[in-house]
């Protein structure tokens, strides 16, 4: 096979020779000749090592090939030397051509390794031999923009970025250390194929894996930006851990879990929203970063850091109960009820939400009446809006009607939009310090601002207190009422 992959040339072969081929195909590798990539590991290596395949799951993929990862060293086609795409079909990469591997190459949750190369690209990858054997080449590839996980791996999306050449049986340890270098447009998920071509003088065999990893930017430096926390929870409680921009404030994202029974207690609800976060974030990683500049979340209570790419975040943990179950007595009327802020600056970003009212048992519907002057979606759950800049101070009311198959109902919510500013600081004016925006401020921490005392709120609400002062500065924020509480 040639460093930069082409498809394969389609020849019609004489049927004795066929039958030779798939003969050569379906024959079963000898039980010595093993082998597999183990660090970024292989997506069988690794359900096999770190996950439990054939009970619970973490990660889909690896409930879907249960029986392939135990045998997670025998991914290869007997006969094969250097035509490796005659063998395999585009969309079986990863099961090396075979038919009962197919799984492996579908659209499924697995195992992820963070990839941090140095300035240079370079990388060393890891090739374990459970038997060593004389290698005529090991090629390592990465997968390009052009690779869509739900049509299966391509040879033509596949960049070639290692290749080792001839190599002697490896010694006592069986590993293999295989050189890579990775382009720096190749950041982000992406799949790592490995290639290890025996030699035909030992045996004409291949072996195959990918690799799922996510590659970080070379340029990337990890900012702690403080210690996930909080206490134990309901079963069925979510649990949101949202990200801000330290200076400008705003959501940037926010990734959430549902706790299940057994997920309980700080040590494990943490651990399980952790990995999600580093699944699914592209700016923040939760746990501990070790000397090879990976974050790996701690099954620990409040022992996880949250890491910024290239800065510092803000960031909280919103807690929200189990949703009531409806006593099983058929549909019922429902009852509306809508929640929003008291108060908003001029040019803010006011959200309203229906999603509290009772849907009766049955399928609720939304219909929101807007005031003069305020224009929005009036079909859905939640209203966002941006609040008009006034001179003075001017109340806006706002109906809901929520209606399902028994019947409908109402409410109402007024807020204030304010003519001054928020600024960052607080004015004090009371017998406590005065609020600062952007302070780490603890439980119980008491400060004052515009001639009022406040008190910040117990955990989970802790983290909002220092947050952007035009949403949480005591007395004066849009909501300033979630982080603290009025002293008198």
């Amino acid at each position: 096979m040639r460093a930069s992959l082409r498809n394969a040339v389609k020849m019609a072969l004489p049927v004795a020779a066929l039958t030779q081929a798939v003969l050569m195909a379906m024959a079963p590798t000898s039980a010595n000749a093993h082998g597999s990539l183990i660090d970024p590991p292989s997506r069988e290596y690794a359900c096999n090592k770190f996950d439990t395949p054939w009970s619970n799951p973490k990660h889909s993929g690896c409930g879907k090939i249960a029986s392939q990862s135990s045998s997670w060293m025998s991914n290869a086609v007997g006969g094969v030397l250097d035509n490796h795409q005659d063998y395999i079909p585009d969309g079986l990469l990863c099961a090396g051509g075979k038919e009962d591997w197919k799984e492996i190459d579908g659209n499924y949750d697995w195992p992820t390794t963070v990839l941090t190369p140095g300035a240079d690209g370079k990388l060393t990858f890891k090739y374990q031999q459970t038997a060593p054997h004389i290698t005529k080449y090991f090629r390592t590839y990465i997968s390009k923009d052009s690779y869509d996980p739900k049509a299966g791996l391509r040879w033509s999306d596949l960049e070639l970025i290692g290749d080792s050449g001839w190599l002697d049986r490896p010694g006592d340890d069986k590993i293999t250390k295989l050189d890579v270098k990775i382009p720096a447009q190749y950041t982000g998920k992406r799949v790592i194929y490995t290639v290890w071509q025996r030699d035909p003088g030992d045996a004409k065999e291949g072996f195959y894996s990918c690799s799922n990893v996510d590659v970080m930017p070379v340029d990337m430096q990890w900012k702690a930006s403080g210690t996930l926390e909080g206490g134990q929870v309901e079963t069925g409680s979510t649990m949101t851990l949202r990200v801000f921009d330290k200076v400008r404030g705003g959501d940037l994202e926010s990734h959430s879990i549902i706790v299940s029974k057994g997920q309980e207690k700080p040590e494990q609800w943490q651990y399980v929203l952790s990995q999600k976060t580093n699944n699914a974030s592209g700016i923040v990683r939760l746990g501990k970063l070790g000397a090879d500049g990976k974050v790996v979340p701690q099954p620990v209570a409040n022992g996880n850091e949250v890491y910024g790419l290239n800065k510092v975040y803000s960031f909280a943990v919103d807690q929200r109960g189990p949703e009531p179950v409806d006593p099983p007595t058929g549909i019922v009327p429902p009852t509306a009820k809508l929640t929003g802020p008291a108060t908003a600056e001029g040019g803010a970003t006011v959200l309203l939400s229906g999603k509290n009212s009772n849907n009766g048992g049955g399928k609720l519907t939304y219909l929101w009446k807007l005031p003069a002057g305020i224009t929005a979606p009036v079909n859905q759950a939640d209203l966002s809006f941006v609040a008009p800049k006034l001179s003075q101070d001017k109340a806006y009311t706002f109906g809901l009607t929520v209606t399902n198959e028994k019947g409908s109902s109402s409410a109402e919510h007024t807020v204030t939009v304010k003519k001054q500013d928020q600024g960052g600081g607080g004015t004090g004016g009371g017998k406590y310090p005065a609020y600062k925006e952007g302070t780490a401020y603890k439980a119980g921490e008491r400060v004052s601002n515009a001639g009022q005392d406040f008190e910040c709120k117990p955990w989970p609400y802790t983290n909002w207190c220092g947050q952007s002062a035009q949403y949480y500065a005591p007395g004066t924020g849009l909501n300033w009422s979630e982080a603290w509480t009025a002293v008198k």
